[in-house]
């Protein structure tokens, strides 16, 4: 690994990012019923299937092993809980880029009512994600490596 890798940069960086995408995404859903931007609808897609795998690899790489290494077993039972909901978000992201294209195309999928739904529903879950993570580092950061652990 290079010295110049910043794990927790990394991840800062993607929660930054993620939650301007949590932004974007509900500009698109406030636009509703009117067809929003297609290029925009195209970028938002890419980018919320890219932005959340890397999202996750950092997690996976920094947060679920500080988690798993804890000698506490509510931490390691959090550390799969995220996986699991890792799997789940990532599910609920190709279902909203398919939507994203959709909307691009000038096709809606179901009624603007139920698009703007579950854009929100995946914004709001996404904004409280990122911020029980941020505080789950901030907080794991503060507790002492047990005497011999490994790092």
């Amino acid at each position: 690994m290079s010295a110049a890798y910043d794990p927790a940069g990394r991840l800062t960086y993607c929660y930054t990012a993620l939650l301007e995408l949590c932004d974007a995404l509900e500009a698109v859903a406030d636009e509703l019923p009117q067809v929003p931007d297609s290029d925009q609808c195209r970028l938002l897609a890419q980018r919320l299937e890219d932005l959340l795998a890397e999202a996750h690899r950092q997690e996976e790489q920094l947060l679920l092993p500080m988690l798993a290494r804890s000698d506490r077993p509510e931490f390691r039972q959090l550390a799969r809980r995220l996986r699991r909901e890792h799997e789940i978000d990532a599910q609920t992201a190709l279902e909203l880029r398919d939507t994203l294209l959709d909307l691009a195309r000038n096709r809606f999928p179901r009624s603007p009512d139920a698009t703007g739904y579950m854009f929100r529903s995946f914004f709001e879950s996404l904004r409280r994600h990122v911020e029980a993570e941020q505080d789950m580092i901030a907080l794991l950061s503060q507790i002492p490596d047990p005497p011999g652990a490994l790092h």
